[in-house]
């Protein structure tokens, strides 16, 4: 940060398979519902196996209550593919009649976009619906079943709040990663707060942890570092776009991890440093990624600029996706921490595992205990290459 006058102040059943967007919220500001939406596609599957790979993953496909609805599910198509939504009938009813939403809500024929020639009557088994970008379509169960809109709706804890987001904002922790809140799952009260959450596999993600954690008052590179090393972790290494984007829109964009520091509008350290030009991440990974403000980063008019932060200039309190560089002072409200150790080698993130309780953690540091036992070598106090009562 150049001349800064710093003043101290949310798993897809066969998930290998199916591929599917980010989910979308049909936010109640643009006169939606609060829902998340998601259209994911895959292999050539019947109704009732989409729906077991929504209800897999906390969702129901999509039931359609309006016009505006549909349009909405509509503006998730890529191009002029489409997929299952949550409507059946019965076999023996009328082709306008019979009906209904998977989620039992009521279906009313006329709040929706027919295509063309729909619903037709009677061919055999078209008992189930499609969205195409021309409206709904009545189909075979199996017909053209290579993609399906996902809804969540389910708020388990009555709080107002659609769970999915809550997940997914790591304002309630959903550690197995089912997009149900934990507190739910376990009867207990659920308390809205900051939890760490991973960057799912599923969502193309590296299974790694993050969080960001507001310090409470202005702290150094150095500080925060201490801080997430204390806890297993290190400072955020945001090696690719994807993970920034991730990092920043999931995470970092937080309005409370953001403050005015002087002029400036400065967020959380993140675990970039440089020395003499060259810049690295706190943890190793590889420097082949930046995204410094207009201004920031190197070449620096002072070298001693190069630990690294989310930065937003001189305008308004308003989080945004670009770094800047400044000295080892008390700059940054807060900081983000990432978990990626596997000391135990089964492909899985450590941290996850005690989150979860598969591993203990009974000194709280971040680490299995498992991996902390002491070797032989370790136990050998007198140095006679044998552990005995000497020892």
């Amino acid at each position: 940060m150049k001349n800064l006058i710093h003043t101290a102040v949310v798993t897809l059943l066969a998930a290998s398979a199916a591929q599917a967007q980010q989910a979308v919220q049909w936010k109640v500001s643009d006169g939606g519902n609060g829902h998340w939406y998601r259209f994911v596609s895959g292999p050539v599957g019947c109704f009732a196996w989409w729906q077991a790979n929504a209800e897999s993953s906390g969702a129901h496909l999509a039931s359609i209550g309006s016009v505006s609805e549909q349009s909405f599910l509509g503006g998730l198509l890529p191009g002029a593919t489409g997929g299952f939504v949550g409507g059946t009938r019965s076999p023996k009813s009328d082709v306008n009649s019979g009906w209904t939403w998977v989620t039992g809500e009521p279906f009313s024929p006329t709040a929706v976009s027919w295509a063309p020639g729909n619903p037709g009557c009677c061919a055999p088994n078209e008992f189930w619906l499609r969205l195409l970008n021309n409206g709904l379509h009545d189909g075979a169960e199996c017909e053209n079943g290579t993609a399906a809109f996902f809804e969540w709706s389910a708020d388990c804890n009555s709080d107002g709040f659609v769970d999915y987001g809550q997940c997914h904002e790591g304002t309630l922790p959903d550690y197995n990663g089912n997009n149900v809140p934990d507190c739910c799952e376990r009867g207990e009260a659920c308390v809205v707060g900051n939890y760490p959450m991973q960057w799912r596999p599923d969502e193309s993600g590296n299974g790694h942890w993050y969080e960001a954690t507001n310090a409470g008052s202005f702290l150094t590179w150095s500080d925060a570092q201490l801080r997430c090393n204390a806890r297993g972790g290190a400072l955020a290494s945001l090696g690719t776009q994807q993970e920034d984007d991730w990092v920043f829109r999931s995470i970092a964009s937080d309005v409370r991890c953001w403050a005015y520091n002087g002029p400036y509008v400065v967020g959380p350290w993140i675990g970039g440093r440089g020395a003499s030009g060259y810049w690295r991440w706190d943890d190793g990974t590889a420097w082949s990624f930046a995204a410094w403000f207009s201004g920031e980063g190197p070449p620096s008019p002072d070298p001693r600029e190069q630990f690294a932060h989310f930065f937003a200039g001189t305008g308004p309190l308003t989080p945004t996706n670009a770094w800047g560089d400044y000295f080892d002072v008390p700059v940054a409200p807060s900081y983000v921490t990432e978990w990626s150790a596997d000391c135990n080698r089964d492909d899985i993130v450590d941290y996850g595992q005690i989150l979860q309780g598969q591993l203990g953690d009974t000194n709280t540091d971040g680490i299995p205990d498992i991996c902390q036992q002491p070797t032989c070598r370790d136990a050998d106090l007198f140095r006679d290459l044998n552990v005995n009562g000497a020892d």
